[in-house]
């Protein structure tokens, strides 16, 4: 299957996290063609853990600044987005044992790309640039 690629689409207007969404997306990548040619079961694995650690720092990076939210509507959004972000790590945890018995065909990381996409990178992180407008707490530009 032809890999998850980034399109400008994917922006959400924050620098930093739209620079942080294409690396993600990029290092996916990555660990798709990996798996792909057939690299070393390390190499396969040192990029997904590659992925994994840019992942949990670009989470804290949107919780740090979801913390900035302080009314019921950002609060509510704050508490799911942060426990999605849990649950998808959880999700590329289990991956990753997978992945060292062997069985992980390319497919799998493009699903989990575009797991990635659809609720991180689209859905909740313009939730959450929204909340943070609303309430004064990020200035666009």
């Amino acid at each position: 299957m032809p890999p998850v690629l980034w399109t400008e689409s994917y922006r959400i207007g924050h620098t930093a996290i739209d620079h942080h969404h294409r690396e993600l997306v990029e290092c996916l990548v990555a660990v798709q063609t990996a798996i792909d040619v057939q690299a070393s079961m390390a190499e396969i694995l040192g990029r997904f853990d590659f992925w994994l650690d840019a992942f949990a720092c670009h989470a804290q990076i949107e919780e740090r600044l979801m913390d900035r939210l302080t009314l019921p509507p950002g609060s509510a959004h704050r508490e799911i987005h942060c426990a999605e972000h849990g649950d998808f790590l959880h999700e590329a945890m289990a991956l990753r044992t997978r992945m060292k018995t062997g069985h992980c065909p390319s497919s799998i990381i493009e699903n989990l790309g575009l797991s990635l996409i659809g609720f991180d990178l689209i859905r909740r992180d313009f939730e959450m640039i929204g909340h943070l407008l609303h309430e004064g707490q990020l200035e666009i530009g």
